[in-house]
């Protein structure tokens, strides 16, 4: 960690000493009334609320690959090290599709269907990962098919949002992923401390496919309650 601490603080270094803005920021001031409009418009507050409980099933599986896998799965503690990279390896071809994905049927559609997937991989493959093939195939499946969340958590509020206020209503939308970040392991460790790997896995499917029909409410007020809509 100290590592990877490092290295990032020096690729932050160069970035802030070199990144240059392209044109001169100009300073507006935003009325009380737009500051607090992201969480009283009940469709992009529904898409806070979504992203927010989504956090918490796409996070925790990834937290807990490795102690899971080593505990349950019976996979060695050297190879149990390298499930997070088969994720992120995974992760890369997932975040590419999706992007490509997002182009054919937009971005709303495909991170909703990836999301949802990725929920019900947790349910189908990781509750069985007993064994370490399965473990290991969880690991590449979860990995493409979260791959969305991370590649387009950022464009569908940039879609849903006026111009002029994406970077704020973007800030709130990483606030509410921050939160769930943040105590998304502690829960995690509470539930398996008090039960078993069973209600861990439980809690992260539900949370997926929670978070993805929440995201699906949102999606359908913004397309004027219009189920099948390239949005």
């Amino acid at each position: 960690m100290r590592t990877a601490a490092f290295l990032i603080l020096g690729l932050h270094v160069i970035a802030i000493l070199t990144v240059r803005p392209r044109t001169k920021p100009v300073l507006r001031k935003m009325p009380v009334g737009r500051l607090v409009a992201p969480f009283i418009e009940f469709r992009f507050a529904l898409l806070l609320l979504g992203i927010f409980v989504l956090t918490f099933g796409i996070l925790l599986p990834i937290d807990y690959l490795a102690v899971q896998g080593y505990e349950q799965a019976h996979i060695s503690e050297e190879m149990s090290q390298y499930l997070v990279s088969i994720f992120n390896a995974a992760s890369f071809f997932g975040r590419l599709s999706a992007g490509y994905g997002a182009d054919k049927i937009r971005r709303w559609n495909m991170f909703i269907i990836a999301c949802a997937v990725s929920g019900v991989s947790e349910f189908a493959v990781w509750i069985p990962a007993t064994r370490s093939a399965v473990a290991i195939g969880f690991s590449i499946i979860f990995g493409f098919a979260s791959g969305a969340f991370i590649g387009l958590s950022g464009a569908l509020p940039a879609q849903a949002t006026p111009v002029e206020e994406i970077g704020y209503r973007l800030g709130v939308v990483f606030l509410a992923i921050s939160i769930s970040a943040l105590t998304m392991a502690p829960i995690g460790g509470a539930i398996l401390q008090s039960s078993s790997w069973l209600n861990v896995k439980i809690f992260g499917g539900v949370m997926s496919i929670l978070g993805s029909l929440i995201v699906l409410m949102s999606r359908w007020l913004y397309t004027n309650k219009q189920l099948i809509k390239a949005f």
